[in-house]
C-alpha cells in the first residue's frame, strides 16, 4: 500500500544572506555544501537556505515562553559541538542533561533557532 507521505525530504531555514549562511552551516555544523544554500547532513533530510529581506526566522515558543526550535539534529558528540559554539560566540540557550540525552539549544547568526542533542547510550 502507498502511503500518501513518504518522509521529511528537506527543512526550510529563512537567512538574509545566502553565501555567509551557507558557509556558516557548513563551517559551525559540518554539513557538506550541494550548492549555495543547499546543505547535505550525514543521513535524513537536506537543509534548504532561503533568502529574505524580512524580519523572519524560525521558533516558537512554550507554554513557559521559553524559545524552541522547529526540530532537534542528533549529535555524536555534543561536547565537542558545544566547544565549537562557544568559540564561535554563538548564542547558547541552553546545555543541559534532560535524563534521555544531553541538550543544546543555540541560535544561528539570522536569528534561527537551533537544536541538537546526543542520546544516553542504552
Amino acid at each position: 500500500m502507498s502511503k500518501r507521505i513518504v518522509c521529511v525530504d528537506h527543512v526550510q531555514l529563512p537567512v538574509s544572506d545566502l553565501i555567509e549562511a551557507t558557509a556558516w552551516y557548513s563551517k559551525i555544523l559540518e554539513l557538506e555544501v550541494m550548492s549555495e544554500g543547499w546543505l547535505k547532513f550525514s543521513e535524513g533530510p537536506v537543509l534548504m537556505l532561503h533568502y529574505t529581506n524580512k524580519d523572519t526566522k524560525v521558533a516558537w515558543r512554550s507554554d513557559t515562553d521559553f524559545p524552541m526550535p522547529a526540530f532537534m539534529l542528533l549529535s555524536n558528540n555534543i561536547e565537542q559541538l558545544h566547544r565549537v559554539l562557544i568559540e564561535n560566540n554563538v548564542f547558547i540557550r541552553m546545555y543541559q542533561d534532560e535524563g534521555f540525552g544531553i541538550v543544546l539549544k543555540f541560535v544561528d547568526p539570522f536569528g534561527n533557532e537551533l537544536g541538537a542533542y546526543q542520546p544516553h547510550a542504552r
